[in-house]
């Protein structure tokens, strides 16, 4: 039976993503094997990335010519997820990163994303939905119930140690995500005048890199909040979990969520979370017990939410204890990475021990 579980793996994704590397590394320290990547070359323009599409896919061609694998990996069901089936492989795994994949919502995108969607769910044998938030953009798109396996990857724990209020700088807040225009950092920025026009200072630290790091940066100029705003740049992973156990708030407003790591990161480090009203963070967030939720781009909203956690903080330190425990629980990535290759090993087993 044995030589019949995978041995060689594949990994299709943007390997610099955090996700990306926790998926990876999760399943190589399970497994003991070590997966191979591929990946497209970033480029600025659509009519680049299409290029370099077709050459990634030119690519996987290629490869099949001098190697086969027993299971491939692919992050994004609407890019990789699709490529995967071009791979001379055994078994195919897809996960969809979003609440869909189908994004963003422009004439391209739903013209042709949804059948490279349809097409990857079609022919993999698994799918992964990191959280419940994930499954009906599934079903729609055609997948097989019985092959969605819901669970997140999971987080380092060890790394991510929980610290108490008294522990942490009460007027800090953290932001984790990447500078681009979905996440909508300049709504934060946008907070903090109208919190400083209360004579209400507090120190925000922009972790991250992106194309609208510049424009951030002279924003902040701007709006003289350079002494309250720090932007770290893209920062070593291992460097986060000190920020977060300094920090009392984090904060997030993207428009679209799916099941965030960065979320999971600060609740396990104590954090106390304002992010955007999505049903991704609903799911993990009620609001005014364990955190708040702010409507997409209203800085007031996100304002408000500051002031109302900064007038009585303690009162939701129990709240924050439960967010330690619930990850605790849920989002070990050791325990779910033992889980996850075990799914993985099983799609290799005589379908009648699979069932």
């Amino acid at each position: 039976m044995k030589n019949k579980l995978p041995k060689k793996i594949l990994f299709l994704g943007e390997t610099y993503r955090a996700d990306a590397q926790t998926w990876i590394k999760g399943i190589e320290k399970v497994s003991g094997l070590q997966i191979e990547t591929l990946e497209v070359k970033s480029t600025k323009t659509r009519t680049g990335r299409i290029f370099m599409f077709l050459f990634f896919l030119f690519k996987i061609l290629i490869t099949n010519l001098k190697k086969s694998y027993d299971l491939v990996l692919a992050e994004r069901s609407t890019s990789y997820g699709f490529f995967a089936i071009f791979v001379n492989a055994k078994r195919r795994v897809v996960a969809q990163q979003g609440i869909t994949d189908i994004w963003p919502l422009t004439e391209f995108s739903l013209m042709i994303k949804p059948f490279f969607q349809r097409q990857a769910y079609q022919k993999a044998d698994l799918i992964h939905a990191w959280g419940d938030v994930m499954v009906p953009a599934m079903l729609e798109s055609g997948a097989n119930p019985d092959k969605i396996l819901i669970m997140p990857k999971g987080i380092d724990l060890s790394k991510y140690r929980f610290f108490d209020f008294p522990e942490k700088d009460r007027k800090l807040a953290v932001v984790t995500r990447s500078l681009t225009s979905v996440y909508n950092h300049s709504d934060i920025l946008d907070a903090l005048v109208i919190l400083k026009e209360k004579n209400i200072d507090i120190k925000v630290i922009i972790v991250g890199d992106g194309n609208l790091m510049p424009n951030l940066e002279q924003m902040a100029i701007d709006l003289n909040l350079t002494e309250q705003v720090e932007f770290t740049g893209r920062i070593p992973n291992e460097d986060l979990p000190d920020l977060l156990s300094r920090a009392s708030m984090y904060i997030s407003v993207p428009e679209t969520e799916g099941v965030s790591a960065s979320l999971f990161e600060a609740m396990a480090s104590g954090c106390f979370p304002i992010v955007t009203d999505l049903p991704g963070t609903r799911a993990f967030i009620e609001n005014g017990k364990n955190g708040f939720l702010v409507g997409v781009n209203q800085p007031e909203e996100i304002a408000i939410a500051i002031l109302n956690y900064l007038e009585k903080p303690e009162s939701f330190q129990s709240a924050v204890l439960e967010n330690r425990t619930y990850i605790d629980q849920n989002v070990d990535l050791d325990q779910n990475m033992k889980r996850i290759w075990d799914r993985y090993q099983a799609l290799f087993l005589p379908k009648q021990i699979n069932a």
